[in-house]
């Protein structure tokens, strides 16, 4: 079987991406991230973490590896990017080899208690009372525990190779990442500390999770993932893959364009031109200034992204930045 895998992963290899065959850097962060069996994406809210799960996901698609990319207390923002309307929470199918579920308590109380009673009637029985689900509610950190027990569940399934997590915003996340360790700390020993302490372990599995960050060069989301960062990495011991720095601009000025532009400026014609550039190289010196603050906030690869301009669908951006991706890392 192991052979068969093998065998099937270097055919993959010889697939094109965009028109470009796919490869994967030796030991990149993207190869580390493709090989495990979790990958992690958490930052601040509107950094493009579920475009750079998407874009990661479907190049681990073009490697051969079966997918599962899951969302948590999201709007189910994944699928219509392929076209797919759904109003249920999967497991859907989006592409061969790609399916996409939305994580919720409610779906994983039912997944964790029908394996454990064993009986669907049992389950409705007990915990679709009102006065169950509302005592239930009350436990905390157990919907972190139930959502990341239902990923945990079907990871071990051994349908999917790699599983990919669109997490919560960085508060949420790290609560989230935290809640194994805090049910541990609080409760006692039975099915939900045993449940707890099973996450945990594939939480700090270096060889089978990942636990990246998505930022982007501005105030607050450098600021987030450097205390993020110091959070999962010194508080949780938790392993951290990279941080992914998207939405970066490249510099387009050549050399001695700054003579050229302030000749420009000086023309009636030329003036708009000139002000306009120079409210993009300040933003650029405002860049690397956030830049070299995130490195110096990290011990982490920083992988610069670009910002994706080209007019397209969701999925084409999607797409393009999942091509920088494969250049990148």
């Amino acid at each position: 079987m192991r052979l068969k895998a093998n065998c099937q992963l270097l055919i993959a290899k010889s697939r094109i991406y965009n028109g470009r065959p796919v490869k994967v850097k030796e030991n990149s962060p993207l190869a580390k991230l493709l090989d495990g069996k979790l990958a992690i994406f958490t930052g601040k809210g509107g950094v493009g973490k579920t475009s750079l799960s998407t874009a990661v996901a479907l190049s681990a698609l073009k490697t051969g590896r079966r997918v599962l990319l899951a969302e948590v207390r999201s709007s189910r923002r994944i699928p219509p990017l392929f076209g797919v309307k759904t109003e249920n929470d999967g497991p859907l199918r989006l592409q061969d080899g790609l399916e996409w579920i939305h994580l919720t308590p409610a779906a994983a109380l039912e997944v964790y208690a029908v394996r454990l009673l064993r009986f669907r009637s049992v389950y409705r029985a007990v915990f679709e009372q009102r006065a169950v689900r509302r005592f239930l509610k009350a436990i905390p950190s157990l919907s972190e525990i139930l959502v990341l027990g239902h990923l945990a569940f079907l990871i071990e399934e051994g349908r999917y190779d790699l599983a990919i997590l669109d997490a919560p915003s960085s508060g949420p996340g790290a609560l989230m990442l935290a809640a194994p360790r805090a049910v541990m700390q609080t409760a006692p020993r039975g099915p939900l500390y045993n449940g707890a302490e099973w996450i945990l372990k594939l939480l700090e599995n270096r060889k089978q999770t990942t636990i990246n960050l998505v930022v982007t060069p501005e105030e607050l989301p450098v600021s987030e993932a450097v205390d993020l960062h110091h959070r999962l990495k010194d508080e949780l011991e938790l392993p951290l893959g990279a941080v992914f720095l998207n939405r970066t601009l490249e510099d387009p000025f050549p050399p001695r364009a700054e003579a050229v532009l302030a000749a420009a400026g000086r023309h009636p014609l030329g003036s708009s031109l000139a002000s306009s550039a120079a409210l993009l190289r300040t933003r650029l010196k405002l860049q690397e200034v956030y830049i070299d603050r995130l490195r110096a906030g990290v011990d982490l690869e920083v992988i610069l992204l670009p910002e994706i301009l080209t007019p397209g669908d969701n999925l084409t951006v999607v797409n393009q930045l999942a091509g920088a991706l494969a250049e990148k890392a």
